[in-house]
C-alpha cells in the first residue's frame, strides 16, 4: 500500500546513522565515524553535531513553518541544539528499565513508574500530533525498542528488554515478556498500528507521509560488520495513502542522507545555498511526479567505506560484487565475489566505483592527533 525501497542504506553504526539523518551529510563531512556524541574522545574538544550544524532536520522543518518535536532516543548531543520546538526523550543510563518511563518532556523530568517506555513516547505523539493549529506537524522518532538493555533483572547480559505480550489475535494478555527479540518488533508494529488508527480518527491520515526505517542490524548481524552490505543496507518504508499509490518493491537507491532534501521538498522549502548537503530527494517518487534516482548511495564507518549501485557493490573491506537484483546479502554466493576478477568488464567497473569513492567520499585523516587514540583502539586492532 505504499513502497520500500529494495536498496536503502544507513551506516553499520547508531550515532554516525543518526548523525547522517540529522545533518543530510557522510561521516567524512561531520567526523562522526564512531558511536561517539563527540567525535574526539571525552574531551569534548569538538562540538556535538547540532552545535556544528545549524541546518539540522529539526531546524529546517521549523524554519519552514512546521511545528516540530523529536520523541525517543537523542544519543546525539544536546536537543536544544537541534532546532525542535518539543521534545520527549527517554532518560537513560548504563541500565534502562522499559518496564516504566523516565523522559525530559520538553525540559522537564516526567517519571511515570507503571507505564512502558514506549507506550509514554507513542502517548505524547498522539498528544502532538492531536493539537488544533494552524501549522502542519513534523516528528523524528528514534525508538528504543527493540534496542537490547542491561535489565535491572539481569545487569551482566545484555538482551531484549520488558516489552508487553500480544496474543494472536494482537491483543495485550496483561504479562510483560523479556529476552524475546520477537515480542519487541510485534510490539513495535502494534504500536505503528495504533499511530495508523489515531491518524484515521482525526482525519490525518490521507494528508500525512511516513517515512518507516531501521538503522542497522544486531551485534550478531549487522552492526559493526564491514562484510558485504549486512551493516548499511535497513528497512526503509514509505506509507503516504494521500499521495503515494502503490509501488510495492522499488529499486531505486537511497540512503540516509537523502531524509534532509526529501523532506525539505515535501516541506515546499529549498535547502540553504551556503551549506553542503550530500543527499538527493526522493519526494518527487511520492509525489508521483518524474523522479531521476540516484546512480549510487555510500557509507562510512571508521575507515570502512562502502559504495552501491544498482547492480556493483564495494563493501567495507574493499571486496568487489555483483550483486545483480538479488538483495540477499545473507546467502552465501548471493552476490558473485568479483574481488580476484580478471574479466576486463569487471575490472572497468571496479575503477569506476573507485574513482567514485576516491572523489566524493575521503578517507579518515588518520593522522589528526585527536582522533588517533581511537583509531589505535577500535580500527587498526582490528
Amino acid at each position: 500500500s505504499g513502497l520500500y525501497f529494495k536498496t536503502a542504506w544507513a551506516t553499520p553504526r547508531c550515532i554516525p546513522t543518526r548523525a547522517m539523518l540529522l545533518t543530510g551529510k557522510y561521516p567524512f563531512r561531520t567526523r562522526v565515524y564512531e558511536n561517539q556524541v563527540y567525535p574526539r574522545n571525552k574531551r569534548h574538544t569538538i562540538k556535538s553535531i547540532g552545535e556544528r550544524y545549524p541546518n539540522t532536520l529539526g531546524a529546517l522543518m521549523t524554519s519552514n513553518g512546521y511545528r516540530t518535536a523529536m520523541i525517543g532516543k537523542i544519543q546525539t548531543g544536546n536537543i536544544e541544539s537541534f532546532g525542535f520546538q518539543s521534545w520527549c526523550l527517554v532518560n537513560h543510563g548504563h541500565i534502562f528499565d522499559m518496564r516504566s518511563s523516565d523522559n525530559n518532556v520538553d525540559g522537564k523530568r516526567v517519571v511515570q513508574k507503571d507505564v512502558h517506555s514506549t507506550d509514554s513516547l507513542f502517548s505524547y505523539l498522539h498528544d502532538f500530533t492531536a493539537k488544533k493549529s494552524d501549522q502542519p506537524w513534523f516528528v523524528y522518532m528514534p525508538l528504543n525498542l527493540p534496542h537490547w538493555v542491561r535489565n535491572p533483572d539481569n545487569p551482566k547480559k545484555w538482551g531484549p528488554p520488558w516489552v508487553p505480550e500480544l496474543d494472536d489475535q494482537w491483543q495485550k494478555t496483561g504479562q510483560l515478556v523479556q529476552n524475546d527479540f520477537t515480542a519487541c518488533l510485534r510490539y513495535l508494529d502494534y504500536k505503528i498500528g495504533g499511530l495508523l488508527e489515531h491518524l484515521k480518527s482525526t482525519g490525518q491520515l490521507d494528508n500525512t507521509i511516513i517515512m518507516y526505517a531501521g538503522d542497522n542490524g544486531s551485534s550478531q548481524y549487522g552492526k559493526s560488520n564491514p562484510d558485504s552490505e549486512k551493516g548499511p543496507r535497513v528497512p526503509f518504508v514509505i506509507y503516504a495513502p494521500g499521495y503515494l499509490k502503490p509501488i510495492g518493491a522499488s529499486d531505486e537507491l537511497v540512503d540516509f542522507t537523502d531524509v534532509i532534501p526529501t523532506c525539505v521538498e515535501l516541506a515546499g522549502g529549498v535547502l540553504p545555498e551556503d551549506d553542503t548537503f550530500d543527499g538527493h530527494s526522493f519526494a518527487s517518487l511520492i509525489m508521483g511526479k518524474p523522479f531521476e534516482g540516484r546512480e549510487w548511495i555510500s557509507s562510512q564507518w571508521y575507515g570502512c567505506r562502502w559504495l552501491r549501485t544498482k547492480k556493483w557493490l564495494i563493501d567495507g573491506r574493499g571486496n568487489f560484487y555483483f550483486c545483480g537484483d538479488n538483495r540477499n546479502e545473507w546467502e552465501p554466493d548471493a552476490y558473485e565475489d568479483l574481488t580476484k576478477s580478471q574479466d576486463e568488464r569487471a575490472i572497468a567497473v571496479r575503477k569506476k566505483l573507485e574513482d567514485i569513492l576516491k572523489k566524493n567520499i575521503p578517507l579518515p585523516d588518520f593522522q589528526d592527533p585527536d582522533l588517533a587514540k581511537q583509531w589505535k583502539q577500535q580500527w587498526f586492532n582490528n
